[in-house]
């Protein structure tokens, strides 16, 4: 990434407190004019070298309008694929032996990736996919195709992919990511459940994952406008989600 470009999107990133504010500040995260849920689970899973810690407000806005949200479990989405998604099967397990029905899974960014592999595996128990800001266009392509390839020639995402790659082969040095043809590979492969909904929100201002890496078929897109990393604060996805949920 050119150096300009690179401290244009540091830039843009930065706005995210301010998202954040206004979010605070706006009637969609105290729930005015917004249909109440079913209690249903929602598992949130953050985005790369991130943690469950920064998706609190996403998580206490859900409880506010009637839903049951889980954390995913992870301490840091970094490293092999395969462990993260199975780590947070084990967690949606361990909440679902108290709480039965449907679940509904939001992934940011890389979370995306996790949840739609996740999604897969769980088939008709996932009432919702929703990825927020994720490369998950790209990533389907390349599964299907096999993984022979670069991610993409946009030298965005491959900035991001080499950074996964480096923290995964220190993380866990034994993931032979892609070769392997593990579930999480598989999960990428296989087709949802009959009745889940699928739903990609992402911004057309992104400097991190690019507009049409976006872009899922047999979902919604929806185009709003703020940072990646603000996406997850951003009152028009809320909204997003408050008319999507129920």
């Amino acid at each position: 990434m050119p150096e300009a470009s690179r401290w244009q999107s540091i830039a843009r990133e930065s706005l995210a407190i301010g998202e954040l504010a206004a979010l605070m500040r706006d009637p969609i995260y105290r729930g005015v004019n917004v249909a109440r849920g079913d209690g249903r689970l929602v598992v949130v899973i953050p985005g790369l070298f991130g943690n469950d810690l920064y998706l609190w407000p996403l998580r206490r806005w859900l409880s506010r309008i009637g839903y049951h949200p889980s954390a995913s479990g992870l301490w840091i989405n970094a490293g092999c694929a395969d462990r993260l998604t199975s780590e947070i099967e084990k967690w949606i397990d361990r909440q679902r032996s108290y709480r039965e029905g449907q679940i509904t899974l939001i992934g940011h960014s890389r979370g995306g990736m996790l949840a739609r592999s996740l999604a897969s595996r769980l088939g008709d128990r996932v009432s919702h996919l929703i990825m927020i800001g994720s490369p998950i266009g790209p990533a389907m392509a390349f599964a299907q195709s096999g993984w022979t390839s670069a991610l993409t020639e946009d030298g965005r995402l491959n900035a991001l992919s080499r950074a996964s790659n480096t923290a995964r082969r220190v993380l866990d040095p034994d993931c032979r990511f892609p070769q392997c043809g593990c579930d999480f590979v598989q999960g990428m492969r296989r087709e949802l459940g009959a009745h889940t909904t699928v739903l990609s929100i992402y911004s057309r201002d992104d400097t991190v994952v690019p507009p049409p890496a976006s872009i899922v078929t047999g979902g919604r897109n929806v185009e709003v406008t703020g940072s990646h990393s603000g996406l997850v604060y951003n009152p028009a996805v809320y909204r997003e989600l408050a008319r999507s949920l129920p």
